[in-house]
Formats: structure tokens, sequence, C-alpha cells
């Protein structure tokens, strides 16, 4: 599964230092990069490889990929790891993403019929 977003940018932005919880934030970013993939769908043909995998550089930071995608999925990060076993605030009712997570991807979004 592709991630759109490193490891190291997860931590910057979520403010965790260390490696105590690198395995569980590689998990996550997993989860909200595929929840931001399953949203854009088809848009997201423009920003991977052939094998449907994030360009990185040297450092393993993605590159090609929108900001508004990455700042997507850091936000999705975000709500993945805060509320890891709750949902008190109704974000994610029925199954969508929350609001500004879905705010900065509508731009990419390829609505399909399934």
């Amino acid at each position: 599964m592709v991630m759109l977003v490193s490891l190291q940018q997860a931590k910057d932005h979520l403010r965790v230092d260390g490696s105590a919880d690198d395995n569980d934030l590689t998990l996550k970013i997993h989860a909200a990069s595929g929840a931001v993939l399953n949203y854009i769908r088809n848009g997201a043909d423009a920003f991977t490889d052939s094998a449907g995998e994030a360009i990185v550089d040297s450092n393993d930071n993605p590159i090609g990929i929108p900001y508004e995608v990455q700042a997507a999925t850091l936000l999705m990060l975000g709500y993945l790891y805060r509320m890891r076993d709750n949902n008190e605030g109704g974000e994610f009712e029925m199954g969508y993403l929350p609001k500004p997570v879905t705010a900065l991807l509508y731009p990419y979004r390829v609505p399909s019929l399934r």
C-alpha cells in the first residue's frame, strides 16, 4: 500500500519524538493514505507510479503529491492517532471522512459508481 506521507512528516505533524510509536504510526499512515486514495479514486493515478506506489526521494519523502493531498493525509492520520478508540465528535458517521479532509481532497476526486 502506498504511503502518501513519510514517517518523519507524520511525526513532525503529530509532534511525536522518539521511535516508540513508529510501528503504530506506519500502520496509520497506510490507513490514512488508503482512505485518501479511496476517496480520490482514479484521480490518484496522477501522482503514483505504474505500480500504484508513491514516488519518493532519497530520504523516503513522497514527491509529486499535491500539498493538499499530503495535508489531507496528515489530517486523517491525526484523527486516527488521537481518536484511537472512539468517534465522540461524529467525524466518521456513515463511513464518511472528516470534513476538513474532504474539503482538501474534493478538487482531486474522480467520482464513480460502484
